[in-house]
């Protein structure tokens, strides 16, 4: 896949939360179909998250059935109509299996297969001037890229909150920055400006 000079939407990372977020939207804007990359060294969808439930031998999920990537809540205990055994106790907790080949099926039917570019993202720096907001992704790869949007979906378990980010003044339009923090962490750090 050829890299595109500029997209709408850059989603970093291609685990589960990112999956779920780009079926939301697809489905809220169907206009996101052409304009947005997932970026992730593996160019697969779930690759890590598959690897993780591998290595630990996990059977089943802990979530009930309604919890998955797809915008319907039911779709999962669709999918698995005819594979009920593969629901278990409480709450239909999908198995392993079942749940990767929901996701698999997710993926085809959204069309996302060719969605993910094989690179880590390794600076997300602002354009200056900023009278709209755009970034520019800088991959492993030594390529570039410029994106109107950036979504981090790395799932790691550390905040990753890029340095220029603190220097954003307090005053900044709030419908033009958001971040998954808690409304207090975020006015503690204006508070401590």
């Amino acid at each position: 896949m050829a890299l595109p000079n500029y997209i709408d939407l850059a989603i970093v990372g291609a685990g589960v939360q990112a999956l779920t977020l780009t079926t939301h939207l697809l489905q809220k804007r169907a206009k996101y179909s052409h304009k947005f990359l997932v970026f992730d060294p593996s160019e697969t969808w779930l690759s890590q998250w598959q690897q993780q439930f591998a290595a630990q031998q996990i059977p089943s999920l802990r979530s009930p059935a309604v919890h998955h990537p797809d915008p319907n809540p039911h779709q999962l205990r669709t999918f698995a109509e005819y594979r009920k055994n593969e629901l278990f106790p409480p709450y239909d907790r999908p198995g392993t299996t079942l749940f990767n080949d929901f996701c698999n099926e997710v993926i085809r039917r959204w069309k996302l297969a060719d969605k993910v570019y094989r690179a880590k993202v390794m600076q997300i720096l602002p354009i200056k001037p900023a009278l709209r907001s755009r970034f520019q992704l800088v991959l492993d790869t030594g390529e570039t890229i410029i994106a109107r949007r950036v979504v981090l979906a790395t799932g790691s378990g550390k905040i990753q909150v890029p340095d220029w980010v603190e220097k954003i003044p307090i005053n900044y339009p709030s419908d033009r920055f958001s971040r998954s923090q808690s409304q207090l962490e975020t006015s503690d750090r204006h508070q401590n400006s």
